[in-house]
């Protein structure tokens, strides 16, 4: 705490803000990792507690919690976004399923990205392969995947030269080869009811064309060298999880730094390029190199994170830091997400709501 208070003042002129209390700490927590606020019996055992490591132990109580899966599972379905009226609901239902099932056994990231990217089979059996429903051109998953799993956006480079980085055509076109083989089998997209099941697969053939000169494209990754496989989605998957990509560590903690903190060390959170530099490179390193060497858990990247001292600062700005919006000399305050407020509110005036074809006192985040 002293170096890091030392550490603000001399490079940064900025005088951080005082730890929070144990009160708001108890909040802070609950809403981060289970998306619901303590109840006051809750909070009064908390506060009687006087263990010196009480706010460890409650880290660790609440990553074991069912509500965790569920609030973490919801944050995934946003970013995958599926959509009911064009995949149809029941595959929408089974990604949801998958999600929540891969948030309460703690799957491995690495693990959880590429049973995503390589996904086969029924979209009522395997919840992994609704993003290939959703998304049936090899170019709407170019963009989709190289954003989400490596914060590199690839959008400007499907039409001419990426502005700000290195991309262009060759290189889109080349990614997206790497999904051309993806085979469908089974009722397809009929919105808005898109009702049936569809089966995924990796078809013998498929190519990507380069719409400028017409050239088949072979499929390659952005930047490195990846290992020959028969499946080219496999290829692309032990590459982007490989220990030489820089890249897939660090949008992952950077999108949780963000979660936790308010503001990611790189924003767009998704936006990782030599342009956008993060506001601090070493603690990105630090934070990837850690993801990588506990395996790719995120119950244990979220201990790391909420049990540091700058997690637990107030959010109670001083003269100095008032204007403070990237160092993290206070933290930043954030909205509430939809259904964690909705739940917020339920437990506050105890009138559950009510939500059709649910069980009875369902909460907002399930």
């Amino acid at each position: 705490q002293a170096h890091f208070s030392t550490t603000f003042r001399a490079h940064l002129g900025v005088t951080p803000s005082e730890p929070c209390n144990d009160a708001t700490f108890h909040r802070r927590a609950y809403l981060d990792v289970i998306g619901r606020l303590p109840t006051p019996q809750e909070t009064r055992a908390f506060l009687a507690d006087s263990s010196a490591d009480k706010r460890a132990k409650l880290v660790d109580a609440l990553l074991e919690r069912p509500e965790y899966a569920d609030h973490w599972a919801n944050k995934w379905a946003d970013l995958l976004r599926p959509n009911p009226y064009h995949v149809g609901i029941k595959a929408t239902f089974t990604l949801d399923a998958y999600l929540r099932d891969a948030f309460r056994k703690n799957k491995p990231y690495d693990r959880f990205v590429r049973e995503i990217v390589t996904a086969q089979g029924s979209t009522w059996q395997n919840g992994a392969v609704v993003l290939c429903r959703d998304r049936r051109a090899p170019g709407e998953l170019t963009t989709m995947v190289s954003q989400l799993f490596l914060g590199i956006r690839l959008d400007c480079a499907k039409c001419h030269h990426h502005p700000f980085e290195v991309y262009g055509q060759d290189d889109f076109y080349s990614f997206a080869a790497y999904f051309a083989r993806i085979g469908r089998k089974g009722v397809g997209i009929s919105a808005p009811i898109s009702g049936g099941e569809e089966v995924i697969f990796t078809a013998a053939t498929g190519q990507v064309k380069h719409p400028g000169n017409g050239k088949v494209m072979s499929a390659r990754p952005l930047f490195g060298k990846t290992e020959p496989d028969e499946d080219p989605r496999r290829e692309l998957a032990v590459w982007m999880t490989s220990e030489h990509n820089a890249y897939f560590a660090k949008v992952a903690v950077n999108r949780v730094w963000a979660d936790l903190m308010g503001r990611g060390l790189v924003e767009p959170i998704d936006d990782l390029r030599a342009t956008n530099p993060p506001s601090n490179g070493a603690l990105l390193d630090a934070l990837a190199d850690h993801f990588r060497k506990v395996g790719f858990d995120q119950k244990k990247l979220l201990r790391t994170i909420m049990t540091s001292h700058v997690y637990g600062l107030s959010s109670i700005p001083n003269k100095q830091n008032v204007g403070d919006l990237r160092n993290y000399s206070r933290h930043y305050r954030q909205r509430l997400r939809g259904e964690v407020l909705l739940d917020a509110m339920t437990d506050i005036t105890g009138v559950p709501e009510v939500f059709a074809a649910a069980p009875p006192r369902r909460r907002p985040v399930e």
